[in-house]
């Protein structure tokens, strides 16, 4: 089916309640009036608290559409000063004036008599994330988060102005990644130096961009509390089912489990390829083939065969994704001046997701989409909780809506692709669900480092990003790229845009590998109780989504040697056969 054929899928939007249809926050004065009738209304019944939140549910929805949309033009068009400025207005003018009027809304409901007689099933995590909103706000900290939001931007145009010269031709970074999966080793070399090199020109300016980040984040957690950065955002990201701790345990078992297996994996690839010792240009290549594989050549046709993976899981699946580029909500093509990345966001006044993606022509950008219409697919599974919070997973369960899904494609790519690129995919997403976890390791725990050891120096930040990044590496020679190994982190946009926002990839991928096990053994039962936790939304506590899945949340990594032991298994079965 061609991605651009008319589906019978349909997701209208929602009649408003509360503000009239027309209703467009464009700026603070458009807004002002409904914030101050919900502050100022009178609550005297469990009735009219329970409207109350509707309505002011109903009024976040309408302004986080405006702040979304905004957002996505600025990223799909980093050079437009106008897309730019438009955004910027909004996160750091119109937001801080609302953000103190949040506050007085959030203490409005704590201090309504009516509370306690709301259904304790339904509201306790709404309950529970209103608490922690107002411990944890401070009027002064409005300002810094306006300013910090300045400086993500400002990595987001430096990236996004990425590009390079390469056989005649201007590439963006994007594009460059099918040049290190040819089989042509000194192609490969020389794309990978090239796009490095690129990188590298703007290493000190992003050194020094993080560096103001760094001080920002600090002085927020200092106001607010908190003796550094890293225990003020695993409150603010509302962790109460897990703690620092835990993700420390966790390194330790991904050390003890994970990299045995990645380590053997590595060891075929050196082999296979017939090179000692293995160099950063060799990890994306396939060992096995003499050429390498590009599965579409266009937005369009990358939809067609994410759609068709996603369709053998179950066809609602696939067509969902279909829908989605039918109705104009992705944008996927790489481009000058677009930024890096990939990402779902959901409109919620309409209640539908959007997808961005930099997409080069790889199998990888194929997972990306197949990853991203996991996260889409949650979002219209839930579309129609309220209040607007429950439609918003914890991230730690959200990524288990998109790894699933390419956990369980993997199990299709030979319904799909020709046999021998099939057998090679699957060999090499297998890999993946082993060396996710080190990878998050090394960025988790760069990430802990950096703010709980204050006022340190370039040169020690440098020094212990090499020693985490060596102690989750499977064998990779950095020999004469000490440089380009020590800024190996600026590539990871989460430790600048979104901070602390990665450990959930490996709880989640903990979650995903459960799933892909079940899925293996029953598919029919396995996505049925998929979907039944996807359309839970956040309407609960997240160990009670993982077993509303059917899954198990292990926040330490203890059964990871299990979880290994399947997905080594699996890889050992895949490199036996011969096609």
């Amino acid at each position: 089916m061609n991605p651009s054929t008319a589906t019978s899928i349909s997701h209208p939007a929602p009649p408003l309640r509360y503000v009239p249809e027309d209703f467009a926050p464009l700026d603070f004065d458009s807004m002002k009036s409904w914030l101050e009738e919900l502050e100022h209304r009178v609550l005297d019944s469990k009735e009219a608290l329970e409207k109350w939140i509707l309505d002011r549910s109903e009024l976040d929805s309408c302004m986080g559409e405006e702040a979304v949309a905004r957002m996505y033009a600025s990223v799909c068009k980093t050079d437009d000063a106008a897309l730019e400025k438009a955004y910027m207005d909004f996160q750091t003018i119109t937001l801080p004036l609302v953000k103190p009027i949040d506050d007085r809304l959030d203490r409005k409901y704590l201090e309504c008599a009516f509370r306690k007689d709301l259904e304790p099933q339904k509201w306790e995590v709404y309950d529970r994330e209103v608490e922690l909103g107002v411990r944890l706000f401070r009027e002064e900290n409005v300002a810094l988060e306006a300013e910090e939001e300045k400086l993500t931007n400002q990595y987001d145009r430096i990236v996004g102005a990425m590009t390079v010269e390469f056989q005649g031709k201007e590439h963006t970074l994007s594009a460059m990644a099918k040049y290190v999966e040819d089989p042509d080793r000194d192609l490969r070399e020389s794309s990978w130096r090239t796009t490095s090199g690129r990188r590298m020109q703007d290493a000190e300016k992003l050194e020094a961009l993080f560096e103001e980040m760094l001080e920002l984040r600090q002085r927020q957690a200092k106001i607010a509390g908190f003796d550094n950065y890293r225990d003020y955002m695993h409150e603010a990201k509302g962790r109460f089912d897990y703690t620092p701790e835990d993700c420390l345990a966790f390194q330790e078992n991904v050390a003890k489990y994970v990299m045995p297996v990645a380590t053997r994996m590595a060891a075929r690839r050196k082999e296979l390829l017939g090179i000692d010792p293995l160099r950063p240009w060799d990890l994306a290549v396939d060992p096995e083939s003499d050429k390498a594989f590009e599965p579409f050549a266009s937005a369009q046709g990358q939809v067609d065969v994410a759609a068709q993976m996603m369709s053998k899981v179950r066809e609602s699946f696939g067509g969902e994704l279909r829908w989605m580029f039918q109705e104009g909500l992705l944008d996927l093509e790489t481009r000058p001046h677009k930024a890096p990345g990939g990402f779902m966001e959901t409109l919620e006044r309409r209640r539908v997701p959007i997808i961005f993606a930099n997409s080069g022509t790889t199998h990888g950008d194929v997972e990306t989409l197949v990853h991203e219409g996991g996260h889409a697919l949650n979002g219209l599974l839930c579309r129609d909780l309220e209040p607007v919070a429950y439609r918003m997973p914890p991230l730690e369960f959200a990524e288990v809506a998109s790894m699933g899904m390419e956990a369980m494609a993997t199990e299709h790519y030979a319904e799909v692709y020709p046999a021998n690129e099939a057998r090679s995919t699957r060999i090499d997403a297998l890999e993946g669900m082993a060396t996710t976890f080190p990878w998050v390791a090394a960025v988790d725990g760069f990430q802990q480092w950096l703010y709980t050891h204050e006022n340190h120096t370039r040169e020690e930040r440098r020094a212990a990003w090499m020693d985490i990044q060596e102690r989750f590496s499977a064998g990779v020679d950095w020999s004469d790229l000490t440089d380009q190994r020590a800024t190996l982190w600026h590539r990871q946009l989460h430790i600048f845009v979104v901070p602390f926002y990665y450990i959930e990839y490996a709880l989640a991928q903990m979650g995903a590998c459960q799933l892909w096990v079940r899925y293996r053994n029953n598919p029919s039962d396995a996505v049925d109780r998929y979907v039944e936790g996807l359309a839970l939304g956040g309407s609960r506590k997240l160990p009670e989504l993982f077993e509303a899945a059917g899954l198990k949340f292990d926040p330490r990594g203890d059964h990871l040697g299990e979880l290994m032991a399947e997905v080594e298994a699996a890889w050992k079965d895949e490199v036996a056969k011969t096609v």
